[in-house]
């Protein structure tokens, strides 16, 4: 067998950041390779997480199959600057990377310039082919199909489940079974594994999934301007977005195979969602992580974009990173929850829920929970669906309550506080008539006790206004 060995060095700058976020640094293999080990490392090295000082530079690899726009065929993995090296072989490859034949031709390892400081940046690519071919014939990254089905349900059945979570194919340390585990042993329905950039962890997911526990294939376009989680679809879906124009061929490129988008936390620190929001995405993450999380910035754009008249059901989601430090990170599964309305356990069954607004939030998976309903001259509506506006504008909102007892049920029309009142029983119904010209949706609101927060809580945190409840809206149509 022979092996060959290749470096590359590049230099970049503020300038090379400010024409391009991503930079392709191209090598050829003279004829197929078995086996392709690529190493890097860069001047000023920082973490992303810090503001100032140095530069990150992620990576990832495209084959000869090329490099386009949205959806490069040639796509064969990225890790982001959560690995200094990779590896792809034939028939496995590093998590974040897709395994297969490896044929003659020009590749192109690709540099995001996430950050790039002042004095710029030397980058140094180290490559190790092993060239020839091996019996292997199956087509590159391979993926079963990861639609999982389960048992049915009577219809009418509240599913709970994450719709946000990382593990080792990503920037997490833990692996698929670990955070599988961890979903099972918190009881929840459906999770949607999520790593940024990558669908090299869709394969193993069929054979993870069971009756008890649905798992929705899932990648986070995680773009320098904001993240979007894409559901239901194995097809990897770019993420090289800097513009509106982008960003919305990304969307239409994953509707095309299936795929549901979700803009996640669009929040300062989130990061935030710098695109425009008149695109055709079919959910917003307004709940991330725990309520302090700057969650109240989500749920005032949430609520401008529903006065504006835009029909776009929310979900939550908690960003685990598998295997949090639970003692120091916030960050954990299940926090908040999503709670769907399904007629069957199976992964259409949830995307259609969400897609349709069947849907709210909780803080946990233990609730509390929030269920409404409208009625309008003799006429009832759910969440997510639309009813007729009333000749005095009013309508009867009724409130299912579960495990809501010493908070506050506040119901929002229009963008503004209608009504609020305390709930006493841990399961309550409460009726409210009300003004609305839009929509109407409901919260819990509550205080969070100091001996209840968490290890690794802040000592300033902010205990006052908690959300422990979202429902989402009811429309009024005229």
């Amino acid at each position: 067998m022979n092996t060959t060995s290749i470096t590359l060095r590049s230099h970049f700058t503020g300038a090379d950041k400010a024409a391009h976020d991503y930079a392709y640094v191209p090598f050829t293999l003279p004829s197929p390779a078995q086996r392709l080990h690529v190493r890097y490392r860069y001047s000023a090295a920082m973490s992303s997480d810090q503001i100032h000082g140095g530069n990150v530079i992620d990576i990832g690899l495209f084959d000869p199959r090329g490099t386009d726009f949205p959806g490069g065929a040639g796509f064969r993995g990225w890790s982001g600057s959560a690995r200094s090296e990779f590896t792809i072989s034939e028939d496995e490859a590093t998590p974040g990377y897709l395994p297969g034949p490896l044929p003659a031709g020009e590749y192109n390892v690709i540099l995001g310039l996430y950050r790039i400081w002042e004095a710029g940046a030397d980058v140094e690519i180290e490559i190790e082919a092993e060239l020839g071919t091996g019996d292997r014939g199956s087509g590159i990254g391979q993926n079963r199909s990861s639609a999982v089905r389960g048992r049915r349900s009577s219809f009418g059945q509240w599913l709970r489940g994450d719709l946000q979570s990382h593990t080792v194919h990503s920037d997490a340390r833990g692996t698929l079974e670990q955070l599988i585990a961890k979903a099972r042993a918190l009881g929840l329905d459906f999770l949607a594994v999520t790593d940024h950039n990558t669908v090299s962890h869709h394969p193993f997911l069929p054979a993870l999934s069971g009756d008890d526990l649905i798992l929705i294939p899932g990648q986070e376009a995680t773009t320098y301007y904001g993240h979007m989680n894409i559901w239901n679809t194995s097809r990897w879906c770019d993420f090289r977005c800097k513009t509106d124009a982008d960003i919305a061929a990304v969307i239409e490129l994953a509707h095309a195979h299936g795929g549901i988008c979700s803009i996640n936390h669009p929040k300062q620190g989130g990061p935030a969602w710098e695109y425009t929001t008149d695109l055709p995405v079919q959910a917003m993450e307004v709940w991330q992580g725990p309520w302090p999380h700057r969650n109240k910035e989500s749920l005032a754009l949430w609520d401008r974009l529903l006065c504006e008249g835009r029909r776009l059901p929310a979900v939550g989601g908690s960003d685990y990173h598998c295997p949090a430090a639970e003692d120091t990170n916030l960050l954990r599964l299940g926090q908040p929850t999503t709670w769907v309305k399904v007629a069957e356990r199976s992964v259409p069954a949830v995307l259609d829920a969400i897609v349709a607004g069947r849907a709210s939030i909780s803080a946990t998976p233990d609730g509390p929970r929030l269920a409404l309903s409208a009625t309008v001259n003799g006429k009832t509506a759910g969440m997510g669906e639309a009813i007729e506006k009333s000749d005095d504008g009013r309508m009867r909102v009724s409130i299912e309550i579960l495990s809501g007892q010493g908070k506050t049920l506040r119901l929002v029309a229009d963008g503004d506080i209608a009504h609020e009142e305390f709930i006493h029983e841990g399961a309550a119904t409460a009726t409210v008539d009300l003004p609305v010209q839009r929509y109407v949706r409901a919260e819990l609101i509550g205080d969070m006790p100091a001996d209840q927060l968490p290890p690794g809580a802040p000592a300033d945190l902010d205990l006052r206004g908690w959300r422990w409840a979202l429902s989402n809206p009811i429309w009024v149509y005229s």
